[in-house]
């Protein structure tokens, strides 16, 4: 094994998986500590916890807002993200289950492939759109052009892959069995195929350091995800301090004197 392989194959991948996972763990324990004093429901908003269950729904798989906010970039970003699912599904399918293509037909397989050339077209869109509109490429920071240029380079070297430099996927999927029960064997030696897995391990670095977390952030957004209910029952923040609550009776007995004061305009 060479060390290229023995670098890209197995070292980074074993370091992206574990970058990963506690990165994604640990920022989720973060936002989860965040206080949330108030109630700031996006109104109008749902009452009941169904409500909220069925308003992040339509927010995780149509864009809700953003449809009805911009709905060119919501074309490109809810065909970006389909054709994203798309291609994770279809690499688990091809690493851990291959055999079922043939139960489900091979004519998938190709479709699958030809898709991300509409992938690319998606990114390709995004990266124009921020660089073309004045008003987001002011908003727009050196981070945010690099991972949609990262994105769209292992889409496109990941369709090479796929058609022309012949990595029989058969390997691949021993390969990667191998990471998953820590047997680690030589990866295929294909440079185009290391350059594809090189990419995909700096992107998994990468995820828990970018924006990309907010595929767990819209799930603690407090805007979406509370109840509208402040006029129903009262909203008790467990960050404030114990606060007295007098009734009047007993307001007026500890001030009586500066109250009847006030009271003859003294």
């Amino acid at each position: 094994m060479g060390v290229l392989e023995f670098t890209i194959g197995i070292v980074l991948a074993y370091i992206s998986v574990i970058v990963l996972v506690i990165g994604i763990i640990y920022k989720f324990y973060t936002w989860m500590r965040v206080p949330v004093p108030l109630k700031v429901p996006l109104t109008p908003g749902p009452t009941t916890y169904a409500g909220v269950a069925a308003r992040l729904a339509t927010e995780v798989f149509v864009f809700r807002s953003l449809w009805r906010g911009a709905k060119k970039l919501w074309m490109g970003g809810w065909i970006f993200h389909v054709l994203l699912l798309t291609t994770i599904i279809a690499h688990i399918i091809n690493i851990l289950f291959h055999d079922l293509w043939g139960a489900i037909g091979y004519f998938w397989y190709d479709l699958v492939g030809y898709t991300g050339i509409i992938f690319a077209g998606a990114l390709a869109f995004l990266i124009v759109r921020r660089i073309v509109m004045p008003n987001v490429r002011y908003i727009s920071h050196l981070s945010d052009y690099l991972i949609l240029l990262l994105l769209i380079s292992i889409v496109l070297l990941g369709d090479y892959v796929r058609f022309y430099s012949g990595v029989d996927v058969k390997q691949v999927s021993a390969f990667i069995y191998s990471l998953i029960y820590l047997r680690p064997v030589e990866p295929p030696s294909n440079i185009y195929f290391l350059l594809h897995m090189l990419l995909v391990e700096i992107l998994m670095i990468y995820i828990p350091f970018s924006k990309v977390m907010h595929f767990i952030g819209i799930f603690l957004n407090p805007v979406k995800n509370q109840r509208n209910d402040a006029r129903m029952r009262r909203k008790v923040n467990p960050w404030d301090f114990p606060v007295e609550i007098m009734s009047w009776e007993e307001y007026y007995e500890k001030f009586k004197d500066e109250l009847e004061m006030i009271e003859r305009g003294g």
